[in-house]
């Protein structure tokens, strides 16, 4: 198994941390992780002890995304493989069909899912055709991150809205949008390794109980 962990500093959460409705958001999400990942190949790492929020990276049978604040945890699918060196440094980032994914890639995906013409018809056959400023490698990009499946699952810890087993202290959300969205109620806080393990084909399976 491969674990990677990365910081997230205050003024960056708003790239990670928002609300996940749609397929667009879930894009958004994997651009925005893409990119931190790759730029943090040329940076000094940012240290876990300064954050109080962070994202990992856990590849094994499965290829997945964390994301932990204070009582919220989140996580979805991670449709790239991962080129580590000894130290467990992140050297590249490949699609499963090996081509390698460069900063470039990822800026102009990132602009075509910003472009009014995309927005208006968020079809990339038609953005290919009708757009005049064709890039194909962010084209590429979106097509397999749109086509991958966003397996979202988040664990709310949610004194606010607490309402008996309507809506659970501690609970998992399952699925992102309105129509296919579930709740599974929880005893007790979980942990982070509780957490990873539910989603984890290689780990004991959990069991709900009544």
């Amino acid at each position: 198994m491969k674990i990677i962990e990365k910081g997230i500093l205050p003024f960056q959460e708003k790239d990670f941390f928002f609300p996940i409705r749609d397929k667009e958001d879930y894009v958004r999400l994997i651009l925005n992780s893409l990119q931190y990942i790759l730029i943090g190949n040329d940076i000094e790492e940012v240290n876990l002890d300064d954050c109080n929020s962070k994202m990992k990276i856990v590849v094994d049978r499965m290829s997945r995304l964390f994301f932990y604040q204070e009582g919220k945890y989140f996580s979805v699918s991670f449709p790239f493989t991962l080129l580590l060196d000894d130290y467990n440094n992140i050297i590249e980032v490949s699609t499963f069909t090996g081509t390698i994914i460069e900063s470039e890639s990822v800026s102009m995906a990132s602009s075509i899912l910003k472009d009014g013409l995309f927005q208006l018809n968020q079809s990339l056959v038609d953005y290919y055709i009708e757009s005049t400023n064709i890039e194909s490698s962010g084209i590429d990009l979106l097509e397999i991150i749109l086509h991958s499946e966003p397996a979202y699952l988040r664990y709310d810890h949610d004194p606010v809205r607490e309402d008996a087993k309507l809506h659970p202290l501690h609970h998992l959300d399952i699925n992102y949008s309105s129509y296919g969205t579930y709740k599974l109620g929880l005893n007790k806080l979980i942990i982070e390794n509780y957490f990873e393990s539910v989603v984890n084909i290689n780990t004991d399976c959990s069991y709900l109980e009544e």
